[in-house]
């Protein structure tokens, strides 16, 4: 007896950051399998294409580890299916419509970007989809770019807003604030010697890295939102050099955060990392700091 499964609209993409042009077409998605009665979901890689092709680490806007939870999360999509890259990239463009997201997966829509590649070589294209679709009787949606202030969202864009510290415009493009995701590790306790405890995150070494400095952030844990002054960089009036972290100095919080998965949302930049000559000025600046952070959100 041939098991039933629910039909899938099915979004093509890497979806990296989760960004507004990739919310258009996951909507579409959503939307589509409403109308057929089935199920939302998103095709990507496990791998970022870009990277396998050149040997160069694309800068993620979504640490590896979270990107599932982020798009189902942020896109609204039921599921979220990885094809292995490295195995799908000698695939005929045509083989991957009709074996892969038909055969296998059960695709009744596909909905993609209209500057997207796939297949060997990136020979099928969103004309070539839709030929194909309609040739198997189902149905192929071609959304077009999404454009802020007149520019074409993309994750490239953002990038370079990151790597600005424009942090304001960062969320406005991606739809959702620059959020670093992590188990809270344990680091040198030097904050506590002067008053200032933080917690302390490896940097995932995949993401994007914005300017070493202090930022006005929120973080997240169990269900809680505190503001927080945070550092990105190498700390250096304690550490000569080191491997980057990402230190929030929760306000109006007290606890132990060891071992939580804790997501710091990037809202402003407030000032370049820098060494100080005594404890007692890093601490005056960091009150100022935690002043200007207190002041950022006082709106929002």
């Amino acid at each position: 007896m041939k098991q039933h499964r629910p039909p899938r609209a099915i979004a093509l993409g890497y979806f990296d950051g989760v960004h507004m042009g990739h919310r258009a077409l996951m909507e579409r998605a959503v939307q589509r399998a409403r109308e057929i009665g089935g199920t939302s979901a998103v095709f990507t890689f496990d791998k970022h294409p870009s990277s396998v092709m050149t040997g160069r680490q694309v800068p993620l806007l979504t640490a590896g580890a979270y990107r599932q939870d982020e798009i189902k999360l942020l896109g609204g999509v039921d599921e979220v299916i990885f094809g292995h890259f490295e195995e799908l990239r000698t695939m005929d463009w045509r083989d991957f419509i009709h074996e892969l997201l038909i055969g296998r997966f059960g695709a009744q829509y596909i909905i993609s970007g209209h500057n997207n590649r796939f297949g060997y070589m990136g020979k099928g294209t969103p004309e070539g989809m839709a030929e194909e679709c309609k040739k198997a009787g189902i149905g192929y949606d071609c959304i077009p770019d999404v454009k802020i202030d007149g520019i074409v969202v993309s994750s490239t864009y953002i990038r370079q807003l990151i790597s600005l510290g424009d942090m304001e415009r960062v969320t406005k493009f991606l739809g959702h604030p620059y959020t670093i995701t992590g188990v809270v590790a344990h680091g040198r306790k030097v904050g506590r010697t002067y008053g200032v405890p933080t917690v302390n995150l490896p940097l995932p070494p995949e993401m994007a890295l914005p300017p070493y400095g202090v930022y006005a952030t929120r973080v997240r844990v169990d269900d809680q939102v505190y503001l927080a002054a945070t550092n990105i960089g190498v700390k250096p009036t304690f550490v000569d050099g080191g491997a980057p972290t990402i230190e929030p100095h929760l306000l109006d919080f007290s606890g132990d955060l060891y071992g939580k998965l804790i997501h710091v949302e990037l809202h402003q930049f407030l000032r370049p990392e820098k060494a100080f000559d005594s404890v007692e000025e890093l601490h005056a600046a960091i009150e100022e700091n935690v002043r200007q952070t207190r002041a950022f959100f006082v709106d929002k």
